[in-house]
């Protein structure tokens, strides 16, 4: 009988990730997510989140810890945008082109942990299915952290899965700093940290005297991460407290954990083939043996990680303020694609696997002329321009919500114009507020420009009542910016 350690045709080979025929394929992998990343980078405009980070970044480093306080994210990306912007012409393309070299950075650091975790043709594989992943094109394409947060996710698994599988003091200090770094980048970081301590309560219910030593790593390692955090911690806990006093997220369906990797995928297509895939990668991992053998196998590491970023804030979401989202999700598409290219990998034949590769290939380019060719950002680039052109000096141009006057200002070229943000109301406001509302919001003036996303219920309220001292006049649509022309009532 076989020894279960025993090398074997059908072991696998987890060493050495970076041989000189994995390095070609990289190389190609790389390549080919970096065209399709960079196609299209300044096609659509920058849209509010856009328009704040760049706007921030613009402004420079000493107003980023103030601008950021009013986020609710922390402050490292935006220090790292406003580093990039003084290197950079500071434009909307360039600041994507931070995002897009993030990105690639992921393919790189999902190949290394692929291989160390199943071997060198599962993390070449997983690093392909993400390369033509019109989610992470999508995201390698926005001028916000996501990117960054998925990177130093995966950075920080390296590093947790080394520190654990060695003493060396070198992946426990990688592990530190990846790890500070994402805290520092979302608050979904904490998320994978909890995935991790699953992965370390596990190990110790499993290997208990033998974990004990890896253990104690973990909480020195933790504790230095929160030391590092501490700087943060009193603007962090009161982003907390406006989160769970008022939040835009609404709770998730009772199905919503589905949405996390029908978001993965990007059509359902995909999804009916990757989920029964991914089911046969966990198989795999669990049946056939790794070469070098590792100390952990590599679902204790993968499971909680696919698992934690989306699993704890679903529940979340129903027990306190709803802070489930699929993007924020983002890190845990690096596992899926881990174990999906496992049960790639570990179909029989080299001509079923090349053949199921292909048709993933094929079902995620099938979705990029739609991406690239349907614009899905709100389009202030074209509607502020056609506001200042229409617009008389002595007219008042009203945002609404207030916060729309964010990605307004980023295109706004003319200082003569009253630009007036107006309060966000689900409700008119109380004690017959609207005449004092619509005068400071109107700045007295007879024609008024009222600009608001038309996607907007929530702005019918403030039309009903523009309407009580206003006629309407005019009203287009640009690229979902609503713009409407009122003129006082004699």
């Amino acid at each position: 009988m076989r020894s279960v350690h025993a090398v074997t045709t059908d072991t696998i080979d987890a060493s050495h990730p970076f041989t000189p025929r994995a390095i070609v394929a990289l190389v190609i992998i790389v390549v080919t997510g970096a065209a399709l990343r960079l196609h299209g980078l300044a096609a659509e405009s920058a849209w509010l989140d856009e328009a704040f980070a760049i706007g921030i970044a613009r402004a420079g480093l000493g107003d980023v810890l103030y601008e950021t306080q009013l986020d609710v994210h922390p402050p490292l990306y935006y220090f790292l945008l406003a580093g990039w912007t003084m290197l950079t012409d500071g434009s909307v393309w360039s600041a994507r082109l931070l995002s897009v070299a993030l990105s690639l950075g992921i393919l790189v650091a999902t190949h290394v942990v692929g291989t160390r975790l199943a071997g060198r043709a599962t993390g070449l594989t997983a690093a392909a299915l993400l390369a033509v992943s019109v989610f992470h094109i999508e995201f390698a394409q926005e001028a916000r952290m996501y990117a960054q947060l998925t990177l130093l996710a995966t950075l920080s698994t390296l590093g947790f899965i080394r520190m654990v599988e060695t003493s060396a003091r070198r992946w426990f200090l990688f592990y530190v700093v990846m790890t500070s770094l994402m805290a520092y980048t979302h608050v979904y970081a904490a998320f994978i940290i909890g995935a991790q301590a699953l992965t370390v309560l596990a190990d110790v219910a499993w290997h208990r005297a033998a974990a004990v030593d890896m253990l104690g790593r973990f909480i020195a390692a933790q504790a230095l991460v929160f030391a590092a955090f501490l700087p943060w911690l009193p603007v962090f806990t009161w982003q907390v407290s406006l989160v769970q006093t008022s939040f835009w997220i609404a709770t998730p369906e009772p199905m919503g954990l589905l949405d996390a990797f029908h978001t993965y995928t990007g059509s359902d297509d995909l999804l009916h083939l990757l989920l029964p895939v991914m089911a046969w990668g966990v198989y795999r991992l669990v049946r056939r043996p790794v070469t070098p053998a590792p100390p952990r196998p590599a679902l204790v590491f993968l499971l909680p990680w696919l698992a934690g970023p989306i699993v704890f804030p679903f529940v979340l979401s129903f027990v306190s303020s709803p802070i489930f989202l699929p993007k924020y999700t983002i890190a845990a598409s690096v596992p899926f694609a881990i174990l999906a290219a496992a049960g790639i990998v570990g179909l029989p034949f080299r001509v079923v696997r090349a053949a199921a590769l292909a048709t993933c290939v094929t079902l995620s380019a099938r979705a990029l002329p739609a991406y690239y060719d349907v614009q899905a950002k709100d389009g202030w680039a074209e509607a502020t321009p056609i506001v200042e052109a229409l617009a008389r000096p002595d007219d008042a141009v009203v945002l609404y919500p207030y916060f729309n006057k964010i990605a307004f200002d980023f295109y706004r070229e003319r200082d003569d114009l009253q630009v007036r943000p107006f309060p966000l109301f689900t409700a008119p406001p109380p004690d017959d507020g609207w005449p004092v509302t619509f005068e400071r919001a109107t700045a007295g003036r007879d024609r008024i420009w009222f600009v608001t996303l038309a996607a907007d219920p929530t702005a019918q309220v403030a039309l009903e009542q523009l309407r009580v001292g206003f006629d309407l006049t005019s009203h287009e649509v640009r690229q979902k910016v609503a713009i409407y022309r009122f003129d006082r009532r004699r």
